[in-house]
């Protein structure tokens, strides 16, 4: 029970320095509705990708499957991460918002939210496919830890809200734990 209040404190809390950031630059709605759905999609993929990875300790915290758990994030998470970019094409009426740019490299980097968006489409399809197409279905789905640091990327060089410095700890020390989830729980531990 307790780790389980901890659990959700912690959504609050970092929900509420969220909410707190988005009001400090007050937008017009469409581009209050892109700011706040890029940066909570971070917030839930993050805790999407935790979920997976940490299956028992949270059956222990929740007292469900992981599976419940596990897919309210994501689907909260892939929503969000949807209505960002489709906010945004309203916001330039355009639809290139969605094509990536691959060259030159700051570009690529800047705009590198464009090829993760496909690259966690990707990594879902086979998590949703798994039992039908995909034997090593596992091996796509880790795309999304490709796609979360290149989201990281993305939010660092060119979004409006990281330019205060909570923001700024919150997504190095959320890129940097699922970075050390990723070392931890798929290099050291697939060797021993």
């Amino acid at each position: 029970m307790e780790r389980r209040t901890t659990a959700i404190s912690f959504v609050f809390f970092v929900s509420a320095i969220i909410i707190f950031i988005l009001l400090q630059e007050k937008d017009m709605p469409l581009r209050m509705v892109d700011r706040a759905t890029g940066l909570f999609a971070y917030l839930f993929i993050f805790l999407a990708i935790l979920s997976s990875e940490y299956m028992m300790q949270m059956m222990k915290i929740f007292g469900t499957g992981f599976i419940t758990i596990h897919h309210l994030l994501a689907r909260i998470g892939i929503s969000l991460m949807v209505i960002h970019p489709i906010a945004f094409a309203f916001e330039e009426k355009s639809i290139s918002v969605f094509l990536p740019v691959l060259y030159p490299l700051k570009d690529f980097l800047e705009l590198a939210g464009r090829p993760a968006f496909y690259l966690i489409l990707i990594a879902v399809a086979a998590a949703v496919y798994r039992k039908h197409i995909i034997k090593k279905w596992k091996n796509f789905h880790y795309l999304n830890y490709l796609a979360f640091i290149m989201i990281f990327m993305h939010a660092w060089l060119i979004g409006t809200d990281l330019q205060y410095t909570i923001m700024k700890i919150l997504w190095i020390s959320m890129a940097l734990i699922v970075f050390g989830v990723f070392v931890h729980k798929h290099l050291i531990n697939s060797r021993s």
